[in-house]
């Protein structure tokens, strides 16, 4: 394996008064390959935060190797974390759910940073449109998420932490010090869109109704049908239900959210 990897260096490379051609395409392959683990470091801070060093660096590897880049980019390099994770549970044990919180939410950061954004819907196009026949799209930056962590306040304490550290570093007085982030397991689902404002990913906590009515619009329903999803079972009062839903709306449209199908 070896020759043949050298034959087809030498073809490719040239060599120097040091280094053979197959040496040379050695250095740049371990360069590729730390490159690969900084910047995967570099997607998942909150995961590793949750892990500790070792065992993130133990993860960082098997997956590599088992989703290496196939892309231009490194951007895509974690997109296949979350099934990975979830076939491969002990590398996060016996922090399992709080992990895989930890990484749904990293990769829609990613996501919500970089993904395209279409032309919003005007609030006079959605006025022209009856409710039981108005469909809205989502931007494709939005991400909807049910959790059972509140992975928004870690990673605002991760955050903090790294600032403090990086003071620290620059300040004679203080001895620099790791501190542990965590977060306890909420008592009852927590709903959280990951998106983006001027260039600026952000994190918004979302009622269960309001969750469920995004979720609704996205799957295709019509906005009279995404209502009534939403409110299914409430005993809330239709004008308090409806009150909310147009808080709701006022804000999203203030966001950019909605767009054509």
């Amino acid at each position: 394996m070896q020759a043949a990897g050298a034959e087809v260096a030498e073809r490719l490379i040239k060599p120097n008064d040091r280094l053979t051609a197959f040496e040379r395409l050695q250095i740049y392959n371990q360069q590729y390959w730390w490159r690969l683990l900084g910047a995967f470091g570099e997607d998942f801070r909150g995961l590793r935060a949750v892990l500790g060093d070792r065992k993130f660096d133990k993860l960082a590897v098997a997956y590599l190797e088992a989703h290496g880049s196939h892309s231009w980019t490194l951007r895509n390099l974690g997109s296949q974390l979350v099934s990975f994770l979830e076939a491969h549970p002990e590398f996060i044990q016996p922090r399992v759910e709080l992990a895989l919180d930890v990484t749904r939410v990293e990769w829609a950061r990613t996501l919500a940073f970089d993904d395209p954004e279409r032309p919003v819907f005007t609030a006079k196009q959605i006025a022209r449109a009856p409710a039981d026949r108005l469909h809205l799209g989502l931007q494709p930056y939005l991400n909807l998420l049910e959790l059972h962590h509140p992975v928004d306040e870690l990673m605002r304490n991760l955050k903090r932490t790294e600032i403090a550290a990086v003071s620290n570093a620059v300040s004679a007085t203080h001895t620099r010090r790791r501190k542990v982030v965590s977060v306890r397991r909420s008592r009852t689902p927590l709903y959280l869109a990951v998106h983006r404002v001027n260039f600026s990913v952000y994190y918004k906590r979302l009622d269960p109704e309001a969750y469920h009515l995004l979720i609704a619009l996205r799957s295709g329903a019509t906005l009279e049908e995404a209502c009534a999803t939403a409110f299914a079972g409430s005993k809330e009062l239709p004008a308090q239900s409806a009150a909310r839903i147009q808080e709701w709306f006022a804000r999203w449209m203030e966001f950019g959210w909605f767009c054509k199908p």
